[in-house]
């Protein structure tokens, strides 16, 4: 099956691959040099620097962060972890490109998993959270949903991850919030691909204010449920992207939605602030 990232760069929808040498020197002056090159490298993927497919020369990364082949090695390694880069035998590695079958299972573990982390993070919630995942909708609220810029959009990805962080957060479980945390990444560079042709992001930041309200009132029931409703919806819009520019014909909207079969939510979840 057809890569999508390949295909959409025949369309010329992606941007041309950046040099490498444009990725930021990010972390803590004291941080293990493995971990800096880390951080570096994931945030330049998350930021779309670095594109689908691109291949990630190791002669060049050890020039760029100034280090030898251990700690970039160990960076890399990391990174493969967590699904952000692939090693090709003979050929290196290569930020992780999707095709059409390994885009649709992403998506759908995203929905169930995101519908859980919903749910127990509304359990678990503090006043601290809730003044937190209403600080990122604030800061959202000020950025344009209309055909945003470059600029803004940048922004709107970053207020975007730190939402959803923010609120899988509370759940207080480190392992559920690393397996969310990957899958998101995996399909960012697709979800910035879907968002630069549409230029609109009403639903989207529509659906943050229902998440934000239900997550404050403890609902933890709506909030499982809006968070599958919001993880469908950024789905299905990217498809109808791809369906626009030709790529995924094979891969129906409605493929999306389907997980199986879902046990129903006891009714009366709601639970006071700790």
């Amino acid at each position: 099956m057809a890569d999508l990232a390949h295909a959409a760069i025949l369309g010329g929808h992606w941007p041309p691959a950046s040099r490498l040498d444009s990725v930021p020197l990010a972390g803590a002056e004291h941080s293990p040099l493995s971990r800096i090159i880390h951080r570096g490298l994931r945030d330049a993927i998350l930021g779309g620097t670095l594109q689908p497919g691109q291949v990630l020369r190791q002669e060049e990364l050890a020039r760029r962060f100034q280090a030898s082949r251990a700690p970039l090695r160990e960076a890399l390694n990391l990174l493969e972890a967590e699904g952000l880069v692939v090693l090709r035998p003979r050929r290196g590695f290569a930020v992780t490109s999707l095709d059409a079958r390994e885009l649709l299972e992403i998506l759908q573990l995203r929905i169930v998993m995101e519908e859980h982390a919903g749910y127990v993070a509304t359990l678990a919630r503090t006043a601290e959270d809730i003044a937190r995942l209403r600080a990122c909708v604030a800061a959202m609220d000020q950025l344009p949903v209309d055909r945003p810029g470059e600029a803004e959009l940048g922004h709107w990805y970053a207020l975007n991850r730190s939402f959803h962080d923010t609120l899988e957060a509370a759940s207080g479980r480190r392992a559920l919030c690393q397996m969310v945390s990957n899958l998101r990444a995996k399909v960012e560079p697709y979800i910035r691909l879907e968002v630069s042709m549409t230029k609109g992001l009403h639903e989207a930041q529509n659906e943050h204010h229902r998440l934000c309200d239900a997550f404050a009132a403890g609902d933890a029931v709506t909030v499982a449920l809006l968070s599958r409703a919001h993880a469908v919806h950024t789905a299905q819009r990217l498809i109808a992207a791809l369906h626009e520019r030709g790529v995924a014909k094979d891969l129906p909207l409605s493929a999306v939605a389907d997980t199986g079969s879902r046990p129903r939510r006891r009714a009366g979840s709601s639970k006071e602030l700790k």
